[in-house]
């Protein structure tokens, strides 16, 4: 694998360390910025993969992915500055929609690539159960409006957890189905904690231990499912 690759590697995940660690509950311009730049740098790791390696559907797939998570982590950053507060509904709106088609590019990218099981829908739905469930019981979420959908979408995110668990027991290429499952794990728990912070009802300070939580198992999460490129294509 090309030198570049790696050094693009490190530097995201330094530029993602750099900001988690700085982010301070995504407040202020600096986050902003910290925030586009780290998940740029996830895209670009991603797509410095595919030219040395060559693009192909699946690295294309998880690229466009990638693409589209990075756009939604930027739009779902701007609610968090006091100056945007009044447009928080829509801009939500259009980072969640950002992330849904990251989503189904992640899931066709990986039926392209595995191939699809029927057992894979009862494994989402236990997933999604235990998203749900454990979110509204235990962390005694309060969806509002949203209650009736989150179902659905607490299954619908976890369709790709499920496909990366069939990819592992496949044992189709190990190094990668491993980073791509624990890849897609950590993106679900970002997701079960961000719901936390959208849902719980904390107070600032809690929110923003919350977001520490939540941008270390994201970042983690998008980063291998990059790297894993290096084998999967």
């Amino acid at each position: 694998m090309n030198t570049m690759v790696y050094v693009m590697l490190a530097i995201a995940v330094v530029m993602a360390t750099v900001f988690v660690v700085l982010s301070k509950g995504q407040r202020g311009l600096l986050s902003l910025s910290l925030k586009s730049i780290a998940s740029f740098c996830f895209t670009v790791l991603a797509l410095t993969i595919c030219y040395y390696k060559g693009l192909g559907r699946f690295g294309l797939f998880i690229s466009i992915g990638l693409v589209a998570s990075c756009f939604g982590d930027v739009i779902l950053g701007l609610p968090d500055m006091p100056e945007m507060k009044k447009k928080a509904t829509v801009l939500t709106l259009i980072g969640g929609l950002a992330f849904a088609l990251a989503h189904v590019f992640y899931l066709s990218a990986m039926i392209m690539r595995f191939g699809f099981e029927w057992w894979v829908i009862l494994v989402a739905i236990a997933l999604g159960f235990v998203f749900f469930f454990g979110n509204k019981f235990i962390g005694k979420l309060n969806y509002g409006k949203l209650g009736a959908g989150m179902p659905v979408y607490a299954t619908f995110v976890s369709l790709v957890v499920a496909e990366s668990i069939m990819a592992f027991v496949s044992g189709a290429n190990t190094y990668g189905a491993i980073m791509i499952l624990i890849g897609f794990i950590m993106f679900w728990i970002s997701d079960i904690v961000l719901m936390n912070i959208y849902f719980g009802g904390h107070n600032d300070k809690a929110n923003q231990k919350l977001y520490y939580y939540n941008l270390a198992s994201y970042y983690l999460g998008q980063i291998l499912i990059a790297s894993s490129l290096i084998f999967l294509i």
